[in-house]
């Protein structure tokens, strides 16, 4: 791009001390200028509004997650604009309008900070260790208290994340699980009645109100707008004829006959107990299994669970004969989703991460940077 244009881009920035506000005007849209001719070559992105001194300005709505992640594969890792399409699930148009309007803001700058902060290079690093569409890694910041568990961040990087990749007509499933109450509350609240929402699991009462299934669905509905299908029975039953009969129920019917027609699913990542420690797992917390149940997952190499299908640590599903007393998505609808989000943290959960991501399912995953680390490392 040479040094003239890199200048008068990094001249666009908060605090400038300029002796005329119009001369500070031209410079910043000669800088944008450039930066359009020059969309072929390696940018990197800051997701602020620039912010000349001495000229009034209205302070513009932060930019969605999904443009900075868009603006992001297109400057930073040079995609194509139909690359971005089929690896975010969304039209080409759409990823051409929220290039524009990056540039348009003042997206594009020498520097890249997201908001809420996340950590590029560990996102990016497991995005190609384990061949996923996206990964949104919340940074921890240097003043970060003691009493800060990292929770507040994350939800808020995953409700930006899953708000962004949120379009026209979604099909939107939500599993259960405390992180998943906190992303739900972080979603940004609109009003699209052509949107919809289905529980993906029956509930449980030992779960609690806020982290049961049922109760997550009907919120992310009210939050969106959106049709509500709910599953009005227990995630399992005695056996697999009670759950074909259950399925046809009108309660129940309505939600799973949705499980086919869904864009884009939310889950947890459950973790199996370890030596140290209890389950970091809605499924077991549930009291749905017993003791017996879970000694045979133990022994069937169990290390983690999405929705209510246990994985061993090579990404295969184990007692594929839960999943025929269980009243909620299966793991083939689930796979033919495309766009499955995880949302977990946790350094106990390192291992059940990366079985999780080997299943296949999960082609999208939000986490936190002590996580991705253990993640990486095999911790």
């Amino acid at each position: 791009m040479g040094a003239r244009g890199i200048a008068a881009a990094a001249r666009c920035r908060s605090g400038w001390a300029e002796d005329s506000p119009d001369r500070a005007v031209r410079q910043y849209l000669d800088a944008i200028a450039v930066l359009r001719k020059h969309t072929d070559e390696r940018l990197y992105l800051r997701c602020a509004r620039p912010t000349i001194v001495g000229v009034p300005s209205v302070a513009s709505p932060a930019p969605s997650i999904l443009a900075a992640q868009v603006a992001r594969l297109f400057f930073d890792r040079q995609l194509s604009k139909v690359e971005i399409a089929a690896r975010l699930g969304i039209s080409r148009f759409r990823v051409a309008r929220l290039i524009d309007g990056a540039l348009a803001e003042g997206l594009v700058r020498i520097e890249f900070r997201d908001i809420p902060a996340d950590d590029r290079d560990l996102a990016a690093t497991i995005e190609a260790r384990f061949g996923i569409d996206l990964c949104a890694v919340a940074a921890v910041p240097a003043d970060r208290s003691a009493t800060d568990d990292g929770t507040l961040r994350l939800a808020r990087l995953a409700g930006a994340v899953i708000d962004g990749l949120i379009g026209p007509g979604d099909v939107i499933g939500i599993a259960w699980g405390s992180t998943l109450a906190a992303v739900v509350r972080e979603i940004p609240a609109r009003v699209d009645s052509g949107l919809e929402v289905v529980q993906l699991a029956g509930s449980s009462v030992r779960l609690g109100r806020e982290r049961d299934a049922g109760e997550l669905a009907r919120t992310l509905a009210d939050r969106l707008g959106a049709t509500h299908h709910a599953i009005y029975a227990p995630a399992f039953v005695e056996n697999a004829t009670l759950r074909v009969a259950l399925a046809r129920e009108p309660d129940v019917a309505d939600a799973v006959a949705r499980f086919g027609a869904l864009t884009l699913a939310v889950v947890g990542i459950g973790a199996m107990p370890s030596g140290d420690g209890g389950p970091a797992s809605s499924l077991l917390r549930s009291g749905l299994l017993d003791d017996a149940e879970v000694a045979r997952l133990a022994a069937l190499g169990a290390i983690g669970d999405l929705v209510v299908h246990p994985f061993d640590a090579a990404g295969q599903f184990v007692a594929p004969d839960l999943a025929e007393r269980a009243v909620a998505i299966g793991v083939d609808d689930l796979r033919r989703v495309g766009r499955v989000v995880a949302v977990a943290s946790g350094v106990g959960k390192a291992a059940a991460i990366r079985g999780a991501l080997a299943t296949g399912l999960v082609r999208m995953l939000v986490t936190d940077a002590p996580t991705a680390s253990a993640i990486l490392t095999g911790g």
